[in-house]
């Protein structure tokens, strides 16, 4: 079965079909993993090799990306747009 160019957008289209019970958990499981690649960096800043230590401070920064995009989302008054932070101290 083939796909005609007007049913590729449709494939991609957001289902909107997200309860607030299933986005609530996923905020809560990336404040999870942040503060728990948060802590593998800060050991492994001290104690660690050097790419271990990289890769913990990656992988927090993407599941803090992830944290500041659903408080965003979901209307966190205190939250700035996730585009408007700074990537280690330099402001794009």
């Amino acid at each position: 079965m083939t796909i005609s160019r007007n049913e590729v957008w449709q494939v991609d289209a957001p289902s909107y079909d997200r309860t607030w019970e299933e986005i609530e958990a996923l905020l809560d499981e990336a404040i999870t993993e942040m503060k728990m690649q948060h802590a593998r960096y800060m050991l492994r800043k001290e104690t660690g090799p050097r790419m271990d230590k990289y890769r913990a401070l990656m992988k927090y920064n993407r599941a803090k990306a992830i944290v500041d995009t659903l408080k965003w989302t979901i209307g966190t008054r205190t939250q700035a747009s996730p585009l408007d932070e700074e990537l280690l101290g330099v402001k794009y």
